[in-house]
């Protein structure tokens, strides 16, 4: 399960990667909801993700598990999910009317119930515009295996 966090230095830093190609105030207002929610990962934050994730928000791993905002949400609350760092990478942003996509990645450390998941993962996020607010309400998550030394 993706719980994500990225420090303001990096957020700033990758909203000025945006200004290559002009980046829209909405492509940088989702760019900075992905950092405010790995933040909110890190911090443990449970108001944050609240705010970020749709009430009818689901997630899906690689095996194909799915969850929901309910998940996240015991899963921060029991401790379950423990992340103690998480930056984003080249985060990029599609809008297409109240609907964008965001994909990117993330190298974080961190654990879920007790066992260490910290690595590279790569995600896509679906977020719509709801009574004039972005909320994420769907995601995928895959980690990215290390490359094998030749």
């Amino acid at each position: 399960m993706r719980v994500p966090m990225i420090s303001m230095a990096v957020a700033a830093a990758l909203l000025a990667g945006f200004a290559a190609h002009a980046a829209t105030p909405a492509e940088q207002e989702l760019v900075t909801l992905e950092a405010q929610w790995s933040k909110a990962g890190v911090d443990h934050d449970l108001a944050a993700v609240d705010r970020i994730v749709a009430a009818d928000w689901t997630g899906q791993d690689k095996s194909g598990k799915v969850s929901h905002k309910a998940d996240i949400i015991a899963d921060m609350k029991s401790g379950k999910a423990k992340s103690t760092s998480m930056i984003n990478r080249d985060v990029r942003v599609r809008i297409m009317g109240d609907v964008a996509v965001v994909q990117g990645g993330d190298d974080e450390k961190s654990m879920y119930d007790g066992v260490d998941t910290s690595g590279y993962y790569t995600w896509t996020d679906v977020f719509q515009k709801r009574a004039g607010k972005w909320v994420v309400v769907a995601s995928q998550v895959t980690p990215v295996a290390p490359a094998k030394k030749k």
